[in-house]
């Protein structure tokens, strides 16, 4: 038995021009009325309780019938409820909207309304050549004075601690952590500086597996900053921090991007720092710069392609630090190993034309020098140049090699280069580092590729 008798139906059918309506229709009608104004109600009660409402309004009906992709009702707003007034016809009550009788001689008679101003433009001068002319639609110079009076009191106030305006500015995004990520955050960061290497190890382990620390990346990208920053000559701590940037990076389900312009810095920081221990005789400072390279060449190979500005500005870092001769050989020592990881292009465009300038101006005076540290310092950077050389050299045989050769054999019927080649490579990178490169090299192929990428560029 549905709510709607079927009568009621019977005659909005009238109303609508169905006569002879079946009892059977009318009665199916009214039951699926019936389900459609409960399944409305519903929804409307939806977004009443969404909107801290106990009143059901006009426009939770109307979101109800949006959401059922029905046309809303029309002429009925959110004001005072309607009112209804009985009727009855063929011994029925029926209830219509009492709408307000309006008298047309009325209407006519009212006077009209006032016709609306069509929209203009007008075009004034603010300023001509820097003098604002005098014209109603420019502020006074009384007016632009007092403006400007009132200005340089408030910050007068402002500056003595007294606030006119009572705002409280909050933090647009509150991030909040749990409890267990918290603990999660500080254990690692005390587990990557511990002395036990048992423990250190699980720690990047569980950094480079781990799926669930994305909500702790931006922190473990701020500790690493910090650690690099308050401890840049404990070679220790500095180790920790770039396995611990290794861990991350090599963390397949993080996205790292947004935070590679927090990550670099502290990196190239322990590549091309002045000092990063407190010992530099003792203490194997080289192998952490030869590690924050490989990172920095990894962070160019796996997010250049995305960002395009990301290479060129670390190779015009490094570069800046190789050529600059008022930078300590340490520094000089990181730019060369960072520009040689990030590929042998690189340092065939960049360094390979320099290394005779460097060498001349650089390497020579520190060869020269009483300091054995300074000494040490050169041999290593002439070490690092004669590198670049030979991966240089690598790159260019294999390009130009015949593909049915295989090195070995390369090596047994490749002869030595002739006095004119070692002439012309030293003549190319200087003597010093053209020497070098000759004791360790004896193949003429890897000598004419040098060569012959000297002439190119």
């Amino acid at each position: 038995m549905s709510v709607f008798p079927k009568e009621t139906i019977k005659n909005i059918g009238e109303s609508l021009g169905v006569t002879n309506l079946k009892d059977e229709v009318a009665t199916a009608l009214a039951q699926d009325v019936e389900y459609r104004v409960h399944e409305l109600i519903q929804e409307a009660a939806k977004f009443m309780r969404h909107s801290k409402r106990t009143k059901l309004s006009v426009d939770d009906i109307n979101a109800a019938l949006r959401v059922k992709n029905v046309e809303p009702l029309y002429g009925y707003t959110c004001g005072e409820a309607p009112k209804f007034r009985k009727t009855t016809l063929n011994s029925n009550d029926i209830f219509f909207d009492d709408d307000e009788e309006i008298d047309f001689d009325t209407v006519l008679n009212k006077p009209l309304p006032k016709i609306p101003l069509d929209v203009t433009f007008t075009a004034h001068w603010l300023a001509i050549e820097g003098v604002q002319p005098a014209i109603p639609q420019n502020p006074t110079p009384s007016d632009a004075k007092a403006e400007l009076l009132s200005k340089r009191a408030k910050n007068h106030a402002n500056s003595n601690g007294i606030t006119t305006d009572q705002v409280n500015v909050k933090p647009l995004v509150k991030h909040v952590l749990s409890k267990e990520l918290q603990m999660y955050f500080e254990r690692i960061t005390e587990a990557v500086l511990s002395e036990d290497e048992r423990l250190q190890s699980q720690a990047f382990e569980s950094l480079r597996l781990d799926p669930g620390l994305h909500q702790l990346l931006p922190y473990f990208v701020q500790h690493i900053h910090k650690k690099v920053t308050q401890n840049h000559k404990n070679l220790d701590v500095l180790e920790a921090m770039l396995s611990m940037a290794h861990s991350l990076l090599n963390n397949k389900h993080l996205f790292v991007e947004p935070y590679l312009h927090q990550l670099i810095p502290p990196i190239i920081s322990c590549l091309v720092g002045r000092v990063i221990c407190e010992n530099p005789q003792q203490q194997n400072h080289w192998s952490t710069r030869n590690r924050a390279a490989s990172l920095i060449a990894t962070i160019c190979h796996q997010y250049g392609k995305a960002y395009h500005t990301l290479q060129p500005r670390i190779t015009k870092t490094l570069l800046r630090a190789f050529l600059d001769p008022a930078r300590p050989l340490t520094t000089q020592y990181g730019a060369i190993i960072g520009l040689d990881k990030i590929g042998p292009e690189v340092t065939r465009v960049l360094v390979a034309p320099n290394i005779k300038f460097y060498s001349e101006n650089c390497l020579k005076t520190a060869f020269e020098s009483p300091n054995p540290v300074r000494v040490q310092e050169a041999e290593k950077c002439k070490e690092a140049l004669v590198a670049v050389l030979d991966h240089i050299a690598e790159q260019n045989s294999l390009s130009f090699a015949p593909k049915n050769n295989s090195e070995n054999d390369m090596d047994e019927d490749d002869p030595a280069p002739s006095e004119e080649d070692k002439k012309e490579l030293i003549e190319f990178v200087g003597e010093i580092i053209g020497k070098a490169y000759l004791e360790k090299e004896v193949r003429k192929d890897r000598v004419k590729s040098l060569i012959t990428a000297k002439e190119e560029l």
